[in-house]
């Protein structure tokens, strides 16, 4: 879902093979998508630097290098212009403080970011990359906060792929403030918004009423969103998105479950495929809801629609569900196949036995089904629920 460029190395060979293959190699650096991949100890980037022309640099640090391997580094870092991909894996608190300084500046080229701090959570000033980041096409952010990050945002009009992972609880940014960033992304195809806790949705008492005007996210093709029912619903609440393909929904119980907006934002999207398939898993932890054109080996559709809700077991488990998806559903035309499965703890055994008859309104859903698939578990359950009822 993600596009994680990665440069090649390949190319290395081919200027090798001869004088007159490193001069087509050369006058064609664009068209080869050419660049320097700096991995400190294992490409020495002063080394590279010397040795090649004037290639965009893609800078590589793996956590664990030492000290004399990101003094190497910052050789690269401090020729901003050229630098066209930036990816902080694991770094260490030492490695901030090196890196950390540099980053302040401008990156006019810069079209890949990574960054994901091993322990410490760095704070980024707001005067990271310049606040401005016109060539980004890629941002991957890992559990660090970032102040600056809807002015990023508005600068970065080519961005395609947008994921934010693992938020941290003290970087709350509205659903008013990311919809303002995300305005000016017509290119965005992929966004992914993953929260640590419910705890990143301030207090309900505060909440700001969404605006009556959308803004249109005329490319975006997949969605992740993992956080607090409000949120999402503020969210959704204030962006269209025509094209979508692609949505998985992970939400945090909560005493109150409305997914109103979400129904209205799901319906809107017409690339959404009508589904034929649909898997139902409850775990101890979480109950989930796949939809797709196909279900094959746990392999899931491209073009799915996945409903998730973490919960710890309790009575009205299937019941989330089952209104859950009745609002969010698409156009309910008949499943050729259902497929259930249940694995809980035995000490959770108990509650799902006296859950039947949330289990009939979660099966009045798919009451067209074709094929009806359970796994050992969920088959005792199902029948005992279906017990009785006519036989249509």
């Amino acid at each position: 879902m993600e596009s994680h460029f990665y440069p090649s190395k390949e190319w290395h060979t081919l200027v090798h093979v001869s004088r007159r293959w490193r001069n087509v190699v050369f006058t064609s650096p664009c068209h080869l998508n050419l660049v320097l991949l700096c991995q400190s100890p294992y490409r020495s980037a002063e080394e590279m630097l010397d040795i090649w022309p004037e290639l965009p640099i893609y800078i590589h640090d793996f956590g664990h290098s030492l000290k004399e391997a990101r003094d190497d580094l910052v050789a690269a870092l401090r020729l901003n212009h050229r630098v066209s991909g930036i990816r902080l894996n694991d770094t260490s608190s030492s490695g901030w403080e090196t890196f950390g300084p540099l980053m302040q500046q401008s990156f006019p080229a810069l079209t890949h970011l990574w960054l994901q701090p091993f322990f410490q959570k760095p704070g980024i000033s707001c005067s990271f990359l310049g606040r401005s980041a016109p060539s980004l096409q890629d941002l991957i952010l890992v559990g660090i906060p970032v102040p600056s990050l809807v002015e990023l945002l508005l600068s970065a009009t080519n961005l395609v792929c947008l994921l934010y992972d693992d938020i941290p609880c003290s970087e709350y940014i509205s659903p008013q403030a990311m919809v303002t960033g995300l305005s000016t992304l017509t290119r965005l195809e992929s966004l992914s918004l993953i929260f640590q806790s419910p705890q990143s949705l301030p207090d309900r008492a505060i909440r700001i009423p969404p605006p009556h005007t959308c803004t249109l996210l005329p490319a975006l093709a997949h969605l992740c969103f993992k956080g607090a029912p409000e949120y999402m619903e503020d969210l959704v609440a204030q962006t269209d998105a025509p094209s979508l393909e692609s949505v998985q929904i992970t939400l945090f119980n909560q005493e109150v479950l409305e997914v109103s907006e979400l129904a209205k934002f799901s319906h809107h999207a017409d690339k959404l495929s009508i589904p034929h398939q649909a898997e139902v898993i409850l775990k101890y932890y979480s109950i989930s809801i796949t939809l797709s054109l196909k279900l094959r080996l746990g392999n899931v559709d491209p073009k799915t629609l996945v409903l998730k809700l973490t919960c710890h077991a309790s009575a009205s488990w299937i019941l989330y569900l089952a209104r859950f998806c009745a609002s969010c559903l698409p156009s309910l035309s008949p499943f050729e196949s259902l497929h259930i499965d249940v694995s809980v703890y035995h000490r959770w055994q108990n509650i799902i036995d006296n859950l039947y008859p949330q289990w009939l309104e979660l099966l009045h859903l798919f009451n067209a089904v074709k094929d009806l698939h359970l796994s050992k578990t969920a088959a005792s359950h199902v029948t005992q629920a279906l017990r009785g009822l006519p036989v249509e």
